[in-house]
């Protein structure tokens, strides 16, 4: 057994988590999504305290809501400027508490990000927003013949970029592997706000960067 002493903290107020946004801040997040981008109410950020693993809640200071990567961009400069923790948020339906807000944060979810932007069967590879529903690509691939391998048990809910964050899997990925194998480049926006392009025909040093955040649960963007 490991034994160690304990202190009692004395947490100034300075110090402590923030509970609720500066105005500031808050009309600036507002022009940049709109009000219909925006969520500070209590009782609707309720819904944002925890993923799948509701064991562990903790409320936001506000969601945002961007609906493309630039919008995306700018709302990370804002809290940045601001000092703010965010969190980004796909659909919710992970189970390791990946998307669980830290107190005071704000979380950036991908709910209004749902374009297919390119689809080449011939390639077989698309290029999408994160907030694309799962099984929406394959039934989109359907018709071909093709299918998007890696299928999460919420795959009719869960979206690919949390599919990303969390490197997801499901029965097929027994034959076929899990995400990593099936993200050939991304676009995400860094802790600045800086919007930063890799694709695996940009092999740093032999380093797969795309790789490496593929699965780092929105820590690198």
């Amino acid at each position: 057994m490991h034994r160690t002493r304990l202190t009692a903290s004395r947490t100034s107020p300075s110090s402590a988590p923030r509970t609720q946004l500066p105005s500031r801040c808050i009309d600036a997040l507002r022009s940049v999504t709109g009000d219909a981008g925006l969520i500070t109410d209590p009782e609707r950020l309720l819904v944002y305290e925890s993923d799948g693993l509701v064991h562990y809640r903790q409320q936001p200071a506000a969601v945002v809501l961007p609906a493309s990567t630039e919008e995306a961009a700018e709302v990370v400069r804002i809290t940045a400027h601001f000092d703010l923790d965010v969190v980004p948020r796909g659909a919710g339906t992970g189970l390791s508490g990946g998307a669980v807000p830290s107190a005071g944060s704000v979380v950036i979810g991908t709910a209004r990000m749902t374009r297919i932007l390119e689809f080449d069967a011939a390639a077989r590879s698309a290029r999408l927003q994160a907030g694309v529903v799962n099984a929406e690509l394959s039934a989109l691939a359907a018709p071909y013949g093709l299918h998007y391998a890696p299928d999460p048990s919420s795959q009719t809910a869960c979206t690919i970029g949390g599919n990303v964050a969390e490197n997801s899997g499901g029965p097929h990925c027994l034959k076929y592997g899990v995400t990593s194998r099936y993200v050939t480049a991304l676009s995400f926006v860094d802790a600045q706000g800086r919007v930063v392009e890799l694709s695996r025909d940009d092999v740093l040093r032999g380093l797969d960067l795309v790789g490496l955040v593929v699965g780092s649960e929105g820590c690198f963007g």
